[in-house]
Formats: C-alpha cells, structure tokens, sequence
C-alpha cells in the first residue's frame, strides 16, 4: 500500500510551524523538542541554537507525526 502525499504543510498546535520550513528536530531533551528550521541560527558563543522552537514533551508524538507524514 503506497502512502499518499499529505496536502497540509502547516503544523497548528501550541505553535504554528510550516513544515516545509524545519530542518530536523532534535530530542534528546526529555521535557520536549527542539525543532530547528530554515530560520534558525546557531549562537557560537552559547553553543546551542538561538531562535529554535520549543515543542512540549505532551505535543510531541503529535507533532512528529505531522512531521513525518509531511516528509
């Protein structure tokens, strides 16, 4: 069974994320992610990403769901 292509680049949740935008997620913290797009910028001097948005370890699966059957 072949997937179909999902027509919904927009993640709307806590935070509206357009998918297209995000580079990877990272998720080694455990109180939630680290979605890094095309926008954010890595700060030299702290070590960490700058402008990253946060999603909540209860959101998740949702999102990486969305994520995933976007990709």
């Amino acid at each position: 069974m072949k997937m179909g292509k999902v027509t919904e680049s927009i993640y709307s949740g806590s935070v509206v994320i357009p998918l297209a935008d995000v580079q990877h997620i990272e998720k080694h913290n455990p109180l939630g992610l680290i979605v890094v797009t095309k926008h954010t910028r890595w700060d030299a001097d702290r070590d960490m990403w700058a402008n990253n948005i946060w999603i909540d370890k209860a959101e998740a699966p949702a999102f990486v769901r969305a994520w995933c059957q976007y990709r």
